[in-house]
């Protein structure tokens, strides 16, 4: 029992550090990738949407990836569906219920957001509801992705509307390079040990992969989104916020999942088919809704709150039921 105990401990803790080397190291990658993309040239609308964008999506790639190349795939859906729900019912109910007054969405979200995010999640939906993302619907969901940035990069924009959304960026190339260089590192070296002591813990635990991934990595790939919301609470742009949530949660359901999957084929667990693919749909019509009202009130957020509360004790009415 005593070693049960020490290998739960010393797991979760690696876990744990994983996770925070993974952020860490996309953090650096994003600065430094953004301070590349002014040198370069690019406009503030694509270094913000773009490279922010993607970029806040990178710790969910990158132990995607690492999870199929390690043999683990049912990490991949379980991590892109509880990431999903997390940005939904935590961040964007957090943001909400923390606002003093209620959030007015002044984007105008149908040029992008919001028809890229209905288009993702029915797209995403309908595929895993057999329980696995096969090789051409990789190239569906990819398809769709490169249909996206084809939008970005054409689509005319208002720089002066993004331009809180590049962060500040340091000119120097030796610098920009080292951020990089170390960025990519920790993204590597936390994904690759993130997915390890997740599947070490399920088989410690006797769990399904799923709880792992969508308790522990999902979560806290999901981190980042509530780091750079809470920024903006304090700045006053939420809704430049809430309006990334929605680019973020469709960049994971058509590159996050779509990448990995062109390798292996990506299963969903019974986590995702019996809990997550429900609270996913639900959830993302709530939020689908709230963009189109462009209105989110207090009371809002506590509902959403208290909806991943729920979704929480669902999975750990798995876990005991086990």
């Amino acid at each position: 029992m005593g070693t049960e105990w020490f290998f739960m401990i010393f797991y979760g803790t690696l876990l744990g550090g994983s996770l925070f080397v993974l952020i860490k190291g996309s953090g650096l990658f994003i600065i430094g990738a953004s301070t590349l993309g002014v040198r370069i040239g690019l406009s503030p609308f694509v270094i913000g949407v773009l490279i922010v964008g993607i970029g806040t999506s990178l710790p969910e790639l990158a132990s995607s990836l690492a999870a199929v190349i390690s043999g683990a795939p049912e990490i991949v859906v379980a991590n892109v569906v509880g990431s999903n729900i997390t940005n939904i019912l935590l961040v964007v109910g957090t943001l909400a219920l923390l606002s003093r007054r209620a959030i007015m969405i002044r984007r105008d979200l149908l040029k992008s957001e919001l028809p890229l995010f209905a288009i993702a999640t029915t797209h995403f939906i309908f595929i895993i509801m057999d329980g696995v993302v096969t090789r051409l619907e990789a190239l569906l969901l990819l398809g769709t992705f490169a249909a996206y940035l084809w939008y970005i990069l054409k689509e005319p924009s208002d720089d002066e509307e993004y331009e809180e959304a590049a962060p500040a960026v340091d000119a120097r190339m030796t610098r920009t390079l080292l951020f990089l260089a170390v960025g990519l590192g920790g993204v590597i070296a936390g994904a690759h040990f993130t997915v390890s002591a997740a599947v070490s813990l399920a088989t410690l635990l006797d769990v399904p992969l799923g709880i792992v991934s969508i308790l522990g990595i999902a979560i806290g790939t999901s981190l980042p989104e509530l780091m750079v919301s809470l920024q903006a609470l304090k700045t006053g742009a939420v809704d430049m916020a809430i309006g990334n949530i929605f680019g973020s949660n469709a960049v994971n359901m058509l590159l996050v999942a779509g990448l990995p999957a062109l390798i292996a084929p990506l299963y969903a667990d019974v986590v995702v088919m019996e809990v997550g693919i429900y609270i996913l749909a639900a959830a993302s019509l709530i939020f689908l809704v709230s963009g189109l009202s462009r209105r989110l009130r207090q009371w809002e957020g506590l509902m959403l709150l208290l909806f991943f509360g729920y979704f929480v004790i669902q999975l750990f009415s798995i876990v005991v039921g086990v």
